[in-house]
């Protein structure tokens, strides 16, 4: 998950790689952020977890809407204290920092995230706690639905039940593989040979890669929360983390999410509701429209009126997969929509060559010359990878 901040007439706030919110229950602790104008602020991005693994920081600074991508903070000193022992974080890629041993969170214990930049400014969290040690989510489940709005498609949900009634704030993230194949691949390919005289000449040959079949991937980009309070138990029955619209090319063949879910803490949650309350007037967080800036729990050791983005989080997690095929849900209908209209074009001469060396389209057939398609209709790899992924299963 990431944090940024951008520049569009006035200073706005824009977020980058985060979540959505579905529905949000309105009991919590207040959180005591506050909205103002945006300066050049650090954005910290912290979140560990109960897994044991490299747990990870990252430090950037705002950039400007024209800029591609957020400018990374360097040769900062990195670290977490659980009051008896400090783990220290190597710095990876720029402004990616890695803890230099595995760790996981303790319900026991308490974590404190401490930043020394390299211009030497100091910078500390509050002290955050694991809310719980444990939970699970006890069904991923898929449903062929109308949403609210008419659309039909496909509703990913989740169930969970805690008896303990401990967990209560809940928050959703997911990854997403689909399997992509090209309607108008050729098992040939067509390559410049030589110039002539009268012109280029090109020869078919057999292609060298897999290009019918690939695996595209995406991730969420919303804020997903929920929480319990004020229901009779600490459960959540049939809550939806996804819905994909029947006219969604993913669905097309086989579909796989891969959920993740997030018991917070109070503080935690609050303040992802009220970064959904800076982005919800906006159909996407992308949106460069995002007013205001959002304090966090970290500040400033040299200047408490610094201000300083982005949270740090500690929070126990658990993750299920689900598989499915087009084919499980929408039996002998017509398949979605390919990703763009495919239309085969004859091209020749040094309108072909010319294209080809830009890589624009690819060879279909010869029917009455030479024929190419748009490269995304005819190599799977303009839209994902040819490599099948590590936990893929038909």
């Amino acid at each position: 998950m990431s944090l940024s901040f951008g520049y569009k007439e006035k200073l706005t706030i824009k977020l980058i790689g985060f979540l959505f919110l579905f529905g949000i229950s309105a009991c919590t602790e207040p959180f005591q952020g506050e909205v103002e104008g945006l300066e050049d602020v650090l954005v910290v991005n912290a979140l560990i977890t109960n897994e044991n693994k490299a747990q990870e920081v990252s430090l950037t600074r705002p950039y400007r809407f024209d800029e591609d991508a957020p400018t990374a903070e360097q040769n900062a000193i990195v670290s977490i204290d659980d009051g008896e022992e400090q783990f220290f974080f190597d710095e990876v890629e720029p402004g990616k920092y890695i803890s230099n041993i595995p760790f996981a969170a303790e319900i026991s214990k308490t974590y404190r995230l401490d930043i020394t930049l390299e211009n030497g400014r100091s910078y500390r969290s509050d002290t955050m706690q694991l809310p719980v040690a444990t939970t699970n989510i006890d069904e991923l489940y898929a449903e062929r639905i109308t949403d609210d709005d008419g659309e039909e498609g496909m509703g990913i949900f989740v169930d969970t039940f805690d008896a303990s009634k401990q967990s209560n704030y809940y928050r959703y993230e997911y990854d997403e593989t689909f399997k992509i194949i090209a309607p108008f691949w050729s098992p040939q390919d067509i390559v410049f040979v030589i110039q002539l005289s009268t012109g280029p000449a090109f020869q078919v040959i057999l292609r060298e890669r897999e290009e019918r079949v690939c695996y595209g991937a995406d991730s969420e980009k919303t804020i997903n929360v929920i929480n319990t309070l004020n229901l009779g138990e600490d459960r959540l029955s049939r809550f939806r983390v996804r819905f994909i619209g029947r006219d969604n090319y993913i669905l097309s063949h086989r579909y796989s999410i891969n959920v993740r879910q997030y018991v917070q803490t109070p503080e935690a949650f609050a303040y992802y509701d009220a970064l959904r309350g800076l982005s919800q007037s906006s159909t996407t967080v992308f949106s460069e429209d995002q007013p205001g800036f959002l304090a966090g729990n970290i500040f400033s050791l040299d200047d408490r009126n610094e201000n300083v983005a982005g949270f740090f989080e500690v929070a126990t997690v658990t993750e299920k997969r689900l598989f499915f095929d087009y084919e499980d849900f929408f039996a002998g209908e017509d398949l979605p929509p390919y990703f763009q209209n495919c239309i085969p074009a004859p091209q020749s001469g040094e309108d072909l060559k010319g294209t080809l060396a830009r890589g624009e389209r690819v060879y279909f057939d010869s029917n009455g010359g030479f024929r190419t398609v748009s490269r995304a209709c005819g190599d799977c790899n303009a839209l994902g990878s040819n490599k099948i992924p590590d936990f893929w299963v038909e």
